[in-house]
């Protein structure tokens, strides 16, 4: 099944980069922890949002050595696919 992100909430002390989102808002109104979102990704669940040009934007889990795990999107051709750039709830 796949799930469409569109809100991010973010840490209110550092909020620019990806790895200080907290949470996500999903198209059916739902929110769930981004711990919750990697859970699922790992067990290979589709996460993603459409960008501002209409493509959709794949979201991928990130396991850095020593740090919590985050979300981010998938890297391709352009940087304005970034969840940064959804709004905030």
């Amino acid at each position: 099944m796949a799930y469409r992100i569109t809100n991010v909430r973010v840490d209110s002390e550092s909020y620019h980069t990806e790895d200080h989102i907290t949470d996500v808002k999903l198209s059916t109104g739902s929110i769930e922890s981004v711990a919750n979102v990697v859970s699922h990704i790992d067990r290979h669940a589709e996460y993603y949002f459409t960008a501002r040009n209409g493509s959709r934007a794949q979201v991928e889990s990130v396991h850095p050595t020593g740090r919590t795990a985050y979300i981010r999107t998938k890297p391709n051709q352009t940087t304005t696919d970034n969840l940064l750039s959804l709004p905030r709830f």
